[in-house]
């Protein structure tokens, strides 16, 4: 799986010597028109994983890179392994000659082989992995207030205090607080140490793009760890004062009180005149915390790409909020060993479910397509928003409701981790 070449494509796949992993980047600059400092490439060194990583090569000249970081992804009442695709590009000059194609099914097929059953990405360009079965996992929240705007309508008393620690304490104290969170939060994925310390905390200066340093703040009640905010502050300044912008990068609690705190201690920072946020949840707290919610301008896009790529695995690996059967015509071009028609089985309330082949002259409830699959498999959309887009057809009145009822997932999906 590791080389792949063909009489008429001349194209070879290779993944790098642990030593070659640098110069493996080479294309990735070139495709997005950037230029990496040697800092910044040697962090993602640091990042990747070498035998994750493929190079499409012309002759001996490298025209592609791709690659996939080891993931476990929440899924409504569990997780799974997850091949998170990152670093994909190709030259311009060899563009529209398959080479992606390969790429994409050169992880596609190491993802099976190492027993992950679906794969994220964010997309560049969202109708580039449409075309590979991809469809939006988790959405995304943005704003953009004045804090002077940002009252509450029910304040909660500070229930401890706020201190900012060092990126090695950060480490320490947040893990434990995302991980409860996200154990319970489909979309979230797990953060090991390096990620923890070289992503999430880390703060070189080519990381700022002229938004100033980060700042590391933990909210603790009785001397445990509650909450916690990642925020960079912009100091900026003019002949009327301070106009400092503060951009919220994540803010995460382990209650509800705890996270409101964070947010009202963060809008009290003095000197900000502006306080920008992204990759908050859908639906954000804030929405319904504030006397003037609109003042937020919140905008939704999208987060998470996600791909299923064993069906039965990936549908048994969650649980489902109701007991029935469901029996759908699955289509997948680029993965057609899922494509078919599909009987699922959930024996109760909470419970995992069993997927198989449907018995011969089982009438279909549902009829759909991989993509259409992969935006309800953790919530963010229901089987009744894709008939309402056209995306989805039912071969008998209630196919689509049964359906619903099945995969309703009490919460909402979310991801904060960007790679």
């Amino acid at each position: 799986m590791h080389d792949a070449a063909s009489a008429t494509n001349p194209i070879t796949l290779r993944s790098p010597a642990p030593d070659e992993v640098d110069r493996f980047l080479d294309p990735l600059g070139i495709a997005f028109g950037e230029v990496w400092s040697q800092d910044e490439r040697d962090l993602e060194v640091k990042l990747l994983e070498a035998d994750r990583v493929v190079g499409a090569f012309d002759g001996d000249k490298q025209v592609g890179s791709a690659g996939a970081f080891t993931f476990r992804l929440t899924v409504p009442g569990g997780e799974v392994g997850a091949a998170g695709i990152t670093i994909v590009g190709v030259l311009p000059t060899h563009t529209r000659r398959g080479i992606l194609r390969q790429m994409m099914t050169w992880l596609i097929a190491q993802a099976r082989e190492r027993g992950e059953p679906v794969a994220v990405l964010g997309a560049s360009e969202a109708a580039i992995y449409q075309r590979f079965g991809y469809g939006i996992g988790t959405l995304q929240t943005q704003f953009e207030i004045e804090p002077m705007r940002a009252v509450f309508r029910e304040p909660v008393e500070m229930p401890g205090q706020v201190r900012l620690v060092d990126p090695d304490e950060a480490t320490r104290l947040f893990a434990p607080i995302y991980d409860v969170v996200r154990l319970k939060t489909p979309g979230c994925l797990a953060r090991s140490e390096t990620k923890w310390r070289w992503n999430a905390l880390h703060d070189a200066e080519w990381m700022r793009a002229g938004n100033g340093p980060k700042y590391l703040a933990v909210l603790e009640v009785d001397g445990e760890p509650r909450a916690y905010a990642l925020y960079r502050l912009k100091s900026d300044w003019d002949s009327r004062g301070p106009n400092n912008t503060l951009f919220a990068l994540e803010v995460v609690g382990l209650d509800a009180v705890s996270q409101q705190a964070m947010w009202q201690w963060l809008f009290r920072i003095d000197l900000v005149a502006t306080i920008k946020t992204v990759r908050g949840p859908v639906p954000h707290p804030l929405s319904l915390q504030l006397t003037e919610p609109r003042r937020l301008g919140l905008t939704v896009k999208d987060e998470l790409w996600l791909r299923i790529l064993d069906v039965d695995k990936a549908l048994e690996a969650r649980s489902y909020a109701s007991a029935g059967t469901l029996t759908f015509d699955l289509t997948d071009e680029f993965c057609p060993w899922n494509a078919g028609r599909w009987q699922l089985t959930v024996p109760g309330s909470g419970a995992s479910a069993t997927l198989r082949p449907a018995a011969k002259g089982t009438e279909a409830d549902i009829a759909l397509d991989i993509s259409a699959l992969n935006s309800v498999y953790l919530g963010t959309h229901t089987f009744s928003d894709l008939a309402r887009a056209n995306r989805v057809s039912e071969s008998h009145a209630g196919g689509v409701a049964g359906a619903d009822a099945l995969f309703a997932s009490a919460v909402a999906p979310w991801s904060s981790t960007p790679f």
